[in-house]
């Protein structure tokens, strides 16, 4: 940015704050930067198209408010509680918003950031304002997936992420589920993959959706890495869903399946020792995973609906 354009935006800068937080009027400012009052009002409208000025309104109702409270109480989280929808889609966009405006303020410049991936994240993504102030790298925590998924590809997100805050992104070269454990060890051993994993350490924050293993909400099932029969054994052997491609019961507990032994993803070993974890998810069909995570303490922030909230209360109910 060259010297002039510097100029400008500081002085858009200080008429933004004149107006929206000293309360000048605009034939006030005019007069203290020597501008026409028509000038001043361009530039306030400047000012909001260059996203100086952002103008927030805060849609989480007070119910919204109790739920997350209640959730704190019960589960020792930071819960965010958005409206819900009767359109699954406006829910996810509702929830990936308010995920989007907590990493936002949260994420400190110079973090290393990490992310899975799943529809929900992907609007957490698509969220996302760009900044030029912040610098925030983000590392992958789990393979990628297809190329007919690439909206929700962990690839995908995260350089899509790294671009918007301004950072480098660590790409996972490697799929996230392969045809054997033998296979999956010899790609694990492999030196760009064990410094890669090696990296993930680093984190500050890791963000992640909360997957089901029900067949029509589970995004592997989608991506054809399990089918309906594997979604079914899951669901006979306990498991509720999964964090970052490993599944868990309702009480938290991991679930050990062949299924595992074939992933390229973090553990939820080493997802724990990562200091914040944000876990997104909506709509009463995904309280089961959501009750899972919460209690078995893989999640520090919890970003989700009213419906999924009251769900998740009601069966947790002492």
């Amino acid at each position: 940015m060259d010297a002039g354009a510097t100029d400008k935006r500081d002085l858009l800068i200080a008429v933004a704050k004149m107006y929206y937080i000293e309360g000048l009027s605009q034939q006030e400012i005019a007069q203290k930067v020597h501008v026409s009052r028509p000038t001043v009002s361009r530039m306030l409208s400047t000012a909001l198209r260059e996203g100086i000025v952002q103008i927030r309104i805060d849609d989480v109702s007070s119910y919204g408010l109790d739920l997350a409270q209640r959730l704190r109480q019960r589960f020792g989280v930071h819960a965010i509680v958005v409206p819900g929808s009767d359109n699954p889609e406006e829910s996810k966009q509702n929830v990936g918003a308010a995920a989007a405006r907590y990493l936002e303020a949260n994420v400190p410049s110079g973090s290393l950031l990490g992310i899975a991936w799943g529809s929900t994240l992907s609007q957490v993504v698509k969220n996302i304002r760009p900044n030029t102030i912040k610098k925030i790298d983000v590392i992958q925590l789990i393979g990628g997936m297809s190329d007919r998924t690439k909206d929700t590809d962990a690839n995908a997100m995260a350089l899509m992420l790294s671009r918007a805050l301004g950072g480098d992104s660590y790409l996972l070269q490697a799929p996230f589920m392969v045809q054997s454990k033998v296979l999956r060890d010899l790609l694990m051993d492999e030196p760009h993959i064990r410094e890669h994993f090696a990296k993930i350490q680093e984190c500050s924050v890791a963000v992640v959706g909360l997957g089901s293993t029900n067949p029509e909400l589970s995004a592997q099932f989608r991506t054809g890495h399990i089918t309906y029969e594997d979604a079914k054994r899951l669901r006979s052997e306990g498991a509720v869903g999964d964090i970052c491609g490993r599944y868990i019961d309702i009480q938290g507990n991991q679930c050990h399946t062949a299924l595992s032994d074939r992933m390229i993803a973090v553990t939820l070993e080493d997802l724990k020792k990562i200091p914040v974890v944000v876990g997104v998810a909506s709509g009463r069909m995904k309280a089961d995973i959501i009750t899972g995570a919460l209690r078995g303490g893989y999640i520090d922030v919890l970003v989700t609906d009213e419906q999924a909230a009251v769900s998740v209360l009601e069966m947790t109910e002492p």
